[in-house]
């Protein structure tokens, strides 16, 4: 068992899982942390400061904070696209985990595996992420 458990960590594509699933659960945290309510964000955007007027991702980190807490309407009052770019990030990081254990398993062959998750996840950061840009 405990050879399985190390040539886990060996493989490249496994570590990358474990990164962005790090990240995601790291942003789940951020946004459970920071309350929308509160305004207490400690990370500001500066589009509006750069652009000079509000841009698309404007209010998202809030939209994050209600959502987290089950707010989905007050989710949608703070940025539109809030909710869709949420479940493009749960979906990531359960798609994570579900893919590392199908190439641990060897369900498939490792190139087909990653060209799979590859167009899967790029499919759906599109869809999901497509009105921000554009």
């Amino acid at each position: 068992m405990k050879n399985k458990f190390g040539s886990f960590f060996k493989e490249p594509y496994h570590i990358i899982n474990l990164c962005f699933a790090g990240i995601i659960i790291l942003i789940f945290i951020y946004s459970g942390i920071f309350s929308a309510e509160k305004n207490n964000h400690p990370i500001k955007s500066a589009c509006a400061t750069i652009e000079g007027h509000p841009c698309k991702s404007e209010g998202l980190s809030r939209s994050f904070s209600e959502i987290v807490r089950f707010q989905f309407e007050s989710a949608k009052t703070y940025n539109k696209y809030g909710i869709k770019v949420f479940l493009f990030f749960l979906i990531q990081f359960f798609l994570r985990i579900i893919s590392s254990v199908i190439l641990q398993f060897k369900a498939l062959k490792q190139r087909q595996h990653i060209f799979i998750d590859s167009l899967l996840s790029v499919g759906f950061y599109i869809y999901c992420f497509w009105n921000l840009i554009v």
